[in-house]
């Protein structure tokens, strides 16, 4: 086993599926993963290793002195499922900043060793869509015959793509080559607030994978969550658009489905305005 891969406790699993999820778009993937680590009686039992895959860590200096350092937790999470034939492990963190490939091969030795037989990975993406409409979730798998299993749920399957990945792809793509079965499920993240929690995608996710998982969780929570979250949202979109005509523009533009009417490159800057405006804008409005 590698030694950068640190098991604590062998658990007698059976048929565990296994869920990961990053630190993305909306904060989406580490969401949905904590709220299933929250609400289910979970055992942290193996971590992964920082020291070759995160950045400078965080310091902790009281009075002058430097008294501890802090490096993002890579903890992995089973639960014993009492009503159905399968069991779960839930690992989610930062994706890290080096060593993408080698930290995407530790989840899978370790799902090897407790012989999952597939892996979801969920997430959030930046898209040109508006927020306080339904979330829109769309799926990838690594094998044709998972889509069958995902027709009875309301989310886009399928499309092409060909361009670089997330971990979430790599992950899925380094499953297909072990055999192990992998299935993606994304929520599209408003491009304008793609750095504030979005408990309503998270949701909308949780919603379909405790389905396919036939895991039972309470979600009265987060539907307290996505309440607070939709109404603080509304009133910084509205902030923003108060102070900056541009984006005010832009945002009306996506509110009537217009596509951008610019070069691909003249798209990706002004998301880029919105969300640093945005950064701006949450410092200074109370």
């Amino acid at each position: 086993m590698n030694s950068r891969l640190n098991i604590f406790e062998k658990p007698r699993l059976k048929n565990p599926s296994l869920v990961v999820g990053w630190a993305d778009a909306g904060q989406v993937g580490v969401g949905v993963v904590d709220y299933l680590v929250g609400k289910l009686s979970t055992v942290e039992f193996a971590e992964i290793e920082p020291y070759d895959f995160s950045p400078l860590p965080d310091i902790f200096v009281r009075g002058g002195v430097l008294e501890e350092i802090e490096y993002p937790g890579n903890r992995f999470y089973y639960w014993k499922n009492r009503k159905s034939a399968g069991d779960l492990i839930l690992f989610c963190t930062d994706p890290p900043s080096q060593g993408h490939y080698e930290f995407a091969n530790l989840i899978l030795d370790l799902a090897e060793l407790f012989s999952v037989k597939r892996i979801y990975t969920v997430g959030g993406l930046l898209a040109n869509v508006m927020h306080g409409e339904n979330p829109e979730l769309f799926a990838v798998v690594n094998s044709p015959r998972l889509k069958r299993q995902l027709r009875p749920f309301e989310l886009e399957i399928g499309g092409d793509y060909h361009g670089p990945t997330s971990m979430n792809g790599l992950v899925l793509g380094l499953a297909k080559q072990r055999k192990i079965d992998g299935l993606s499920l994304w929520g599209r993240v408003p491009s304008y607030i793609g750095e504030i929690p979005n408990p309503s995608i998270c949701e909308a996710i949780l919603r379909v994978l405790t389905q396919l998982l036939t895991v039972d969780i309470d979600f009265s929570e987060i539907e307290t969550e996505v309440r607070h979250a939709n109404k603080q949202i509304e009133e910084i979109v509205s902030y923003i658009r108060e102070q900056n005509p541009d984006l005010d523009r832009h945002i009306g533009k996506l509110e009537q489905g217009t596509p951008f009417d610019s070069s691909e490159e003249d798209r990706k800057k002004i998301i880029r305005d919105i969300e640093d405006f945005l950064r701006r804008g949450k410092g200074e409005h109370k």
